[in-house]
């Protein structure tokens, strides 16, 4: 089990440094050429590739097989991953309770640092618009589940009615986008992630594309305020040292934007339709991107026996008599969905079950309503799907004694096509290995 938690957590630790170093080239291109707030949605490609990287694998299977049709001959051959050799579980066990000790001390670290900050605040008064006031050196939207707006006790003295109208909507744009939700994952994340140089990098390139998203989308609600909208961020920022110590919550924070932002004050906005292609184009490339991850993974590694299926299917047009033949072999798992054998428009695909693990698996209900029963010792089930177009035609099944022919005979619902599927499966590893041998050599 820790092997197994350790490889999710190397891979989910690729999938997101892959996914970070993206975002760092392509969010301030994106910026200048979409806008800040369709730029943000970049960071949509770290949990589609950190989930891409913890979904199962495609399955990766021996297949050897023919087609022939009617003037015409196919042929497909992929390899087989050999079974890995016992490996010592010392080493993983270690590294995973390294990870967790990193984690909770991140964790605890991260928690005082929010307590303490939120203590020095002192106690909040509500206020008669909607937010709170209390001893913060910039207005800040503080909590992750339930966020506040604050502002500081003299908030009317120091910033002018213009102003205000403008640092509460900035405030009010980061509730409604629920940025201070985005900040306790991210926070989460890191604790992760601790030993992750990258996590913490992108921890700071997340707080700015908020802050400047927040502004685009002010200045787009308030049309020419830029001037007004610049003094009184610098008024903030002059007040926001040490506001760093707080790890969740959306505040007037950051040295190191302040430049960016006031740059992107001077730009204008860009229209409607070009913020639409952005999104479009971005969501594009985290789906894009997620589905690489998963396709790119190894094989999922299974406990359980192999199996190897030989099966031949003819088909027969009921019309014109003509004939032609599909020959496969393929190596799996019991209870392992093989590779489909496709054959325009045609495909063709057994699953084999044992026993003893079909008994443990949560197929096995689904199945025994069917009324397909539990194979006895020294038989495999094959469960079977016929598809034509994408659409299932038939789902026979066979039980087969291990290593010795069996026979499926079945028809689509119209008649129009007869399918003779011929086929043996065994788990003998004289067999298995010669079949890895041979598709080595190819």
């Amino acid at each position: 089990m820790s092997a197994e938690l350790l490889s999710g957590l190397i891979g989910a630790t690729i999938a997101s440094s892959a996914a970070i170093v993206l975002i760092g080239l392509l969010r301030k291109p994106l910026r200048m050429a979409v806008g800040a707030r369709a730029a943000y949605w970049l960071w949509l490609l770290v949990p589609a590739l950190v989930l891409a990287s913890l979904l199962p694998g495609p399955a990766h299977t021996l297949i050897e097989s023919s087609t022939s049709l009617p003037g015409q001959v196919r042929s497909a051959l992929s390899a087989v991953a050999v079974a890995a050799a016992p490996r010592d579980s010392t080493l993983p066990a270690a590294g995973l309770a390294i990870w967790i000790a990193g984690a909770c001390a991140m964790w605890m670290v991260l928690a005082k640092r929010q307590r303490s900050f939120t203590r020095s605040l002192g106690a909040l008064t509500p206020d008669p618009e909607g937010f709170h006031r209390g001893a913060v050196p910039a207005p800040m939207l503080l909590g992750a589940w339930r966020p506040r707006i604050v502002v500081p006790l003299d908030f009317e003295s120091r910033y002018s009615r213009e102003e205000r109208e403008l640092v509460l909507a900035h405030e009010r744009a980061h509730l409604s986008r629920r940025d201070f939700a985005a900040n306790a994952l991210a926070s989460g994340w890191l604790c992760l992630s601790w030993f992750n140089p990258l996590a913490y990098w992108a921890s700071g390139w997340l707080r700015t594309d908020q802050e400047l998203a927040c502004d685009a989308r002010v200045l787009a609600a308030l049309g020419t305020a830029r001037h007004r909208y610049a003094k009184a961020l610098l008024k903030a920022q002059l007040a926001t040292e040490s506001a760093w110590r707080m790890p969740v919550g959306c505040h007037w924070q950051s040295n190191h934007s302040l430049k960016e932002r006031i740059v992107m004050l001077k730009r204008p906005l860009p229209g409607t339709s070009r913020q639409w292609v952005g999104i479009a184009s971005i969501l594009g490339l985290a789906a894009a991107s997620g589905y690489a991850a998963w396709a790119g993974q190894p094989a999922a590694e299974y406990n359980g026996p192999k199996i190897l299926v030989d099966m031949r299917v003819k088909v027969i047009d009921s019309k014109t008599n003509e004939v032609f033949a599909v020959a496969t072999r393929y190596l799996v798992h019991s209870g392992e969905l093989p590779s489909d054998m496709k054959v325009p428009p045609l495909q063709f695909a057994c699953t084999p079950f044992l026993g003893d693990e079909l008994a443990r698996s949560p197929a096995w209900d689904a199945m025994k309503a069917r009324g397909l029963p539990l194979p006895p010792t020294g038989y495999i089930l094959l469960d079977c799907t016929i598809r034509r177009d994408g659409e299932v035609i038939a789902t026979p099944a066979v039980m087969a004694m291990d290593g010795k022919p069996a026979k499926i005979e079945t028809s689509d619902r119209e008649g129009l096509h007869r399918y003779t599927i011929e086929l043996s499966a065994t788990t003998a590893e004289d067999r298995i290995a010669a079949a890895n041998k041979a598709a080595a050599k190819r």
